[in-house]
């Protein structure tokens, strides 16, 4: 496993949203529990009608473009068309569209990755030794790992902007990436898009809480300390904010958006910090999401509703969950099995049974190896699956599987999860669904196990732009384990059937 860039106070796997430089607006939903996928707009119009079939996986839609991942193959579709793919080639990985225009796709093991743009044309072909690549910023860069597991950063035309060998890249946000050269180094490098040094954080002063600029600022807090303050970095690496003692806790910078940031206090409950420090919500809810425009999801003696900065009710606490994702302006809430679709004044667009979040649930990265392959095709759904589990199937995790589908409980990190797991070897599905049973969060993963696994399975996905894998070993009753995030999160998972 890679080694973390950035050492945490304090952190859990919220799959909190951050609002994305191109907002989502479209989401694939079910009219009817278990059925077919289709297409809703922002408004709650019907896009596609019963277009995919259930077992589908459909990925974020990004500027009307997604992919479709049936019998283990990527298909590029566009809303435009929703009855047939963009291009004929099919591919055995990729990475999301999610919030940019490219693309790395995997054509199967040996051939080299490519970058394509989100009508489905080639922008270049990687160098052979470039083995694996994570999804592209809104901007065009994406972090790539060589033979070595050793990190660089390139742009959408393949040129190669930061050469490997570094230990750690951060994804560039707003212009700037945080760069290890590797694990000793006592300072993280800020660098520019042409990987000039722009700036320096020494990580015996401060740690990072997320790799993430936003709106010019980088949260961060002191580092070796049992009672760390919290500050606001700008691009150079100097403190620009000191935050209150009473913030006693950050979680992630995905918190911060549109002058807003979400904090615990020490009552463990969460208010509102607005990015000159002042306290504008005290901290009296038991979660809150950061939906941005100053409207946030609330959590309130087990029940959901959303509000905004000043804690005035827009939608009532009457639901078991809000999701974490906005579909344009507006928010799905939860009561049961029913979905919601309102507008931020409370009114009710649509509902449905079920939904994909608008999330990937994706590898965390295209890479060239590995036992899959795809070839250029005409389209036809009913494209025979690879026999993705062979004798080795017998060992391991994989093998001590039961068939159908069991829920585990435990912790990463110290918090409790439900991890629900779908092995079908007849047919070469394997899944899960990961759950945060303190949040009430979820994110749906696919699973993978390649020979040179030896039984262990590793399960990906992702959430706004944010690919997390967690590689697994064990039997039946107990599973051990770690996730990691693209951003340089790492937790211990500990499971038990329950």
């Amino acid at each position: 496993m890679k080694k973390t860039l950035i050492t945490l106070l304090s952190c859990t796997l919220l799959l909190i949203s951050c609002l994305p430089d191109k907002e989502t607006i479209y989401l694939p939903v079910q009219q009817m529990e278990g059925g077919s996928w289709s297409i809703i707009d922002q408004e709650g119009n019907m896009v596609a009608d019963n277009a995919y079939p259930a077992d589908a996986v459909i990925s974020s839609i990004s500027n009307g473009v997604y992919w479709v991942i049936s019998n283990n193959r990527y298909r590029l579709y566009n809303v435009d068309n929703p009855d047939r793919p963009i291009i004929d080639e099919a591919f055995a990985n990729a990475t999301s569209f999610f919030h940019t225009d490219w693309a790395t796709v995997s054509s199967g093991s040996g051939k080299p990755l490519r970058i394509i743009d989100s009508r489905g044309k080639t922008q270049a072909t990687l160098p052979q030794d470039i083995s694996s690549c994570y999804s592209f910023s809104s901007d065009g860069y994406a972090v790539y790992r060589d033979d070595n597991l050793q990190e660089g950063l390139i742009d959408h035309n393949g040129k190669i902007i930061i050469p490997t060998p570094n230990a750690s890249i951060a994804g560039i946000s707003e212009g700037v990436t945080l760069m290890q050269k590797d694990y000793s180094d006592k300072n993280i490098h800020i660098l520019d898009t042409q990987g000039r040094q722009v700036g320096n954080i020494n990580t015996d002063q401060y740690q990072p809480v997320s790799h993430e600029f936003h709106e010019g600022k980088l949260i961060v807090c002191d580092a070796n300390s049992d009672q760390p303050r919290f500050h606001l970095l700008n691009k150079q690496g100097e403190r620009i904010l000191t935050f209150d003692s009473n913030v006693t806790e950050i979680e992630s910078s995905i918190h911060y958006q549109n002058g807003h940031l979400v904090f615990i206090g020490a009552n463990s409950r969460s208010g509102i910090v607005d990015n000159k420090g002042n306290i504008v919500l005290n901290p009296q809810y038991d979660a809150l999401i950061n939906y941005g425009k100053g409207r946030f999801a609330a959590l309130l003696d087990n029940s959901w509703g959303v509000i905004n900065a000043k804690g005035e009710i827009l939608i009532p606490f009457d639901y078991d969950y809000c999701h974490p994702t906005t579909i344009g302006d507006n928010f799905i809430l939860q009561e049961g099995n029913t979905y919601f679709l309102f507008r931020p004044d409370g009114t009710q667009l649509t509902c449905f049974q079920g939904m994909q979040e608008p999330v990937d649930p994706l590898l965390d990265f295209s890479s060239c190896q590995g036992d899959t392959s795809a070839e250029k095709m005409d389209y036809d759904p009913d494209f025979p699956e690879d026999d993705i589990i062979n004798d080795y199937g017998t060992i391991g995790l994989l093998g001590a599987l039961p068939e159908g589908t069991t829920t585990y409980t435990g912790d990463m990190g110290g918090y409790p999860i439900e991890f629900t797991i779908t092995n079908k070897p007849e047919t070469g599905e394997l899944s899960a669904r990961y759950k945060n049973v303190n949040y009430g969060t979820t994110m749906q993963m696919i699973g993978e196990s390649l020979p040179a696994q030896g039984g262990e399975i590793s399960f990906f996905g992702e959430e706004n732009g944010r690919q997390w894998s967690f590689d697994l070993d064990g039997d039946a009753d107990n599973i051990t384990g770690t996730a990691s995030g693209s951003n340089g999160y790492q937790f211990k998972v500990k499971l038990k059937r329950k």
